[in-house]
């Protein structure tokens, strides 16, 4: 797609300078976008990134019980958080304008949809937008392998695409605009409409802006596995579009698993499922634990109890077994009286 970065586009300076940038933005899409899902509106960087982090946090909560000397993990679900930052240069006055207007029109995305503007307390949509970094942040992860086909051929057409609406949606939870006054400085804006350039007051175009922003994706389908025994993959191209090749399979890795490989499979689940099991064994002690608390039985006393318990039914059976001795010992008696007499 065609998008057209020109250091000249405002302002038709009359140099030889060239930038090698526009090349790589406009010849081979090398470009950020951001998309507004609410009106498609879109804006792209040529930009240099300096900082770019995909963090995936599963979120468990431990559950101690008694008797374990590791608690439960109980899974609640994974985050994602994106971090990107990266400095959008200027090599003319021209293309520092430009960056002033791609900015403010980031920066216009992060504001909500009301029903009313002569009513800001009603909103009617919240500012989510999608955003895509190449191919190393994109909702489209690319065509799946075939069944025949290579994986030389499913590299070959490996690629990714430049239109913004193949960004990944989500929340900006954050977004730092530095105009790099400091360090770079700013382009005095001319006035070449007189008879000679002048500079106009009060006006000034930053040589580079340093934009960084935090991401919180929204997937728009399930990421994991289904199935007990088989784990199908339900996103297995998820997040680049790399399908890895097996070292064992030439072809695919589609292929149905050998019988030693079931076998260790359908051991693994059985493993699985005592482990989870168990899990559950403990956790019910552990709740049965905290009902006896609230009861107001501790589990000193309870303890106690178990071992009175105990002790009790160990003195039962004593005396049932003596009472069976004494029984068998007066049945000896009574032969030997009558024998006597």
């Amino acid at each position: 797609m065609a998008l057209e970065f020109d250091i000249r586009k405002y302002n038709p300076e009359d140099n030889t300078l060239l930038d090698g940038s526009d090349a790589l933005a406009n010849q081979r899409d090398q470009v950020i976008s951001f998309q507004n899902i609410r009106n498609q509106e879109s804006v792209f960087f040529k930009a240099f990134i300096t900082a770019f982090s995909d963090t995936y946090s599963p979120n468990f909560n431990a559950v101690e019980v008694f008797g374990r000397t590791d608690p439960i993990q109980q899974y609640k679900g994974t985050s994602r958080t994106i971090t990107l930052a990266f400095k959008v240069p200027a090599a003319s006055e021209s293309e520092a304008f430009e960056n002033l207007g791609r900015a403010g029109k980031l920066i216009q995305m992060l504001y909500p949809s009301y029903a009313s503007v002569s009513n800001a307390l009603t909103l009617s949509e919240a500012p989510l937008v999608r955003l895509k970094v190449m191919n190393l942040l994109s909702k489209g992860h690319g065509e799946a392998l075939t069944s025949s086909e290579t994986f030389p051929q499913f590299y070959s057409k490996y690629k990714s695409t430049a239109a913004p609406d193949q960004g990944i949606l989500g929340a900006i939870t954050s977004c730092t605009v530095n105009h790099g006054l400091e360090s770079e400085g700013a382009f005095s804006k001319i006035d070449e409409t007189g008879e000679e350039p002048t500079g106009v007051p009060n006006t000034i175009l930053p040589k580079l802006i340093e934009i960084n922003v935090s991401f919180t994706p929204i997937h728009e389908e399930t990421i994991g596995f289904e199935g007990i025994k088989s784990q199908t993959k339900k996103a297995p191209l998820f997040p680049y579009g790399v399908l890895l090749k097996s070292p064992k399979s030439p072809t695919s890795q589609g292929m149905p698993p050998s019988d030693k490989t079931q076998k260790l499979q359908d051991v693994e689940d059985a493993r699985q499922a005592a482990a989870s099991a168990q899990q559950r064994i403990d956790l019910a002690e552990a709740q049965l634990e905290k009902a006896a608390r609230r009861a107001g039985i501790t589990p000193k006393q309870k303890k106690r109890r178990a071992v009175a318990f105990l002790d009790a039914l160990d003195a039962s059976a004593k005396a049932i077994e003596a009472s069976g001795e004494a029984e068998e010992a007066l049945a000896k008696a009574q032969a030997a009286v009558s024998d006597f007499l």
